[in-house]
């Protein structure tokens, strides 16, 4: 897999200082189902939905990230690069596999969920 894939669909910035961003803005494959469940579906909600995924299945790259989502795009930010691919797995899953979706939905807090 080329470099730029293995963080499909979403992107890496390297910020040069050591820092990475992984950007995601493609929501379009999951508006049904964030629409049934009265979720905006955008940055925000990804942000909720990547947190609950990564307490769920990545638990130990938890600390190593942060969020900086916007309503038409969700940021992790890491100095760690493989955490980053990490999060960029869970995304593609969850993408994939709508009851991997729900389950995150589901399980992610209610504070960060809109």
């Amino acid at each position: 897999m080329p470099a730029n894939d293995e963080f499909a669909p979403c992107s890496l910035i390297d910020h040069e200082d050591g820092a990475f961003s992984l950007i995601f803005t493609d929501f379009d494959s999951t508006e049904e189902i964030f629409a049934e469940q009265e979720l905006d579906g955008g940055g925000y909600t990804w942000h909720a939905i990547v947190d609950s995924l990564v307490k769920m299945k990545t638990p130990k790259i938890a600390r190593l990230l942060d969020y900086d989502p916007e309503a038409g795009m969700f940021a992790a930010i890491s100095r760690d690069r493989d955490s980053l691919k990490q999060v960029a797995v869970l995304i593609r899953n969850a993408l994939k596999d709508r009851e991997l979706l729900q389950l995150a939905i589901d399980n992610a807090d209610p504070e960060l969920l809109e």
